[in-house]
């Protein structure tokens, strides 16, 4: 049996992903509800962290270990070489020059990359006052000062009670190059300190309990300077998705000692084929589930391509191409063993959606909005008319299998629909928007053959599902009627 352990990935890049422009938001439409399972951390004081972290600190400190499974014996296993360190089968890396891991170096220098300029070295101090560091990056948000990561990375319960602990002294360090010969070289932006953590509620941290869960993301905020950190180095958009199979590009900061590249001064990258994560779920999984409404599933995903090393957790995966961001690094084998593989928890409405919504209150992040079109002439009875549904997405947040559904009377009959992933009958088609973003709205189109006998108004409904996030908590439902006329 392989033992499941957290890794702790890393930052973004090796491709050159773009990353989305610093733009002005649109307003608010209204202040969040409240969002109901976030915690948060007490407040910090960030220019304490920065001063905290010194070169000399930074390059004493840890990569946050991988907790263990319930299945796990609590031992690491002995190196016994690097033969047995060939985790990932040459059939399986796709990543261009991938080593046994499926990894490869990021070209430096870092600050040249999009996505390796918003990914970096996130340090602390553990809840049992060790200085230990994982992986984040910046995360498109309407205070520009938000840093993603995995919550094992905020917060933990080391001794397996049921009382756990905020880690401290939170310190950021975008496109870190452990490396370089200076301070400003490997520090390019900077260090920035960190203000307060938020965890989803359901996090516990207890090893063998829920580190493994829909829940094991976190945010933190950073404090600002003149410039934020994101009009600084730019960010990540976040993509609300329930896991399944996207082709990503992740990089980060492992940290194993006395193994170069893996001893946490190289950013190194992978490219990954997803599925959604199988296993056994947790009590954690199976709450989500429970709360989970329509379009807002919990969930999952995992790749066999890429195998990282502690101080990798809390790194993002982004979908190869885009700077859009599916989820944070999670879970994964132990280091050393054979078949290695990488688990990420999605940014999904439980997770990601309980804490944002306290992080950051005055960001839109799920505002799904539709529009119905039709023929402006009354339709020839026998004939045919084409309906338009366009949806669109306002705010911080794109959307990943967004499902849309287009319901007909009697009298009309769908005979094709495009412009989605769309099944449908006489009267009904079920389409599902493979992703949406902000200000780029998607049309979808259908052909309606009108029977000879219909009646002189056909009414056409059409329905988006966005989820508990987005703040109008409006009905996302419009109604086309067709005007039928005689020959």
């Amino acid at each position: 049996m392989s033992k499941t352990l957290v890794t702790t990935l890393a930052t973004l890049a090796g491709l050159s992903l773009t990353a989305a422009p610093a733009t002005a938001e649109p307003p608010p439409l209204k202040a969040h509800p409240q969002s109901p399972g976030a915690a948060s951390s007490p407040l910090m004081r960030p220019g304490r962290a920065a001063r905290y972290w010194t070169p000399g600190k930074q390059a004493g400190a840890n990569s946050a270990p991988l907790p263990l499974g319930a299945d796990s014996p609590g031992t690491f296993p002995v190196d016994t070489g690097a033969a047995e360190r060939r985790s990932v089968p040459g059939a399986k890396r796709l990543t261009p020059g991938g080593d046994t891991n499926g990894y490869a170096r990021v070209r430096r220098p870092y600050t040249a990359g999009d996505n390796s300029r918003v990914t970096g070295r996130l340090f602390f101090v553990n809840a049992t006052g060790r200085d230990d560091s994982c992986s984040a990056s910046v995360v498109r948000s309407a205070s520009r000062l938000l840093v993603i990561t995995a919550a094992h990375c905020v917060y933990s319960s080391p001794d397996g009670s049921a009382t756990g602990h905020w880690h401290t002294n939170f310190a950021f360090v975008p496109a870190y190059d452990g490396r370089a010969a200076t301070t400003e070289q490997r520090e390019p932006y900077g260090r920035w300190g960190g203000r307060r953590a938020w965890k989803p509620d359901a996090y516990t941290g207890r090893t063998g309990g829920d580190w493994n869960s829909v829940y094991d993301v976190a945010l933190v905020e950073v404090g600002g300077r003149k410039r934020t950190l994101q009009d600084t180095v730019g960010a990540l958009t976040p993509l609300r998705n329930e896991g399944g199979r996207f082709t990503i590009a992740t990089s980060g900061y492992p940290g194993v000692l006395g193994r170069r590249p893996y001893d946490g001064r190289d950013q190194l990258w992978c490219l990954g084929r997803t599925r959604q994560a199988h296993g056994e779920d947790t009590a954690g999984d199976m709450l989500a589930a429970r709360l989970a409404g329509p379009g807002d599933r919990a969930g999952r995903m995992e790749t066999d391509n890429c195998h990282m090393a502690k101080g990798h957790s809390g790194g993002p995966w982004v979908v190869r191409g885009s700077s859009d961001l599916v989820g944070v690094l999670s879970s994964g084998k132990e280091d050393g063993e054979p078949d290695g593989n990488s688990v990420a928890t999605a940014l999904n409405a439980e997770g990601y959606g309980a804490i944002v919504g306290e992080a950051d209150p005055q960001g839109v992040y799920d505002s799904l909005s539709l529009d119905a079109a039709g023929p402006a002439a009354p339709v020839r009875r026998g004939g045919t008319a084409t309906v338009t549904a366009t949806v669109t997405m306002r705010g911080l947040m794109a959307a990943a299998q967004v499902p849309v559904t287009l319901t007909l009377p009697d009298g009309a009959t769908l005979t094709a629909v495009a412009g989605a992933s769309c099944r449908h009958g006489d009267h009904r088609a079920d389409c599902t928007i493979d992703v949406i973003h902000p200000g780029r709205p998607v049309r979808i189109t259908a052909k309606v053959a009108v029977d000879r006998d219909a009646d002189a108004a056909l009414p056409v409904t059409m329905h988006v599902t966005s989820t508990r996030l987005d703040p109008a908590q409006r009905d996302n439902s419009a109604v086309l009627r067709l005007r039928t006329a005689t020959d």
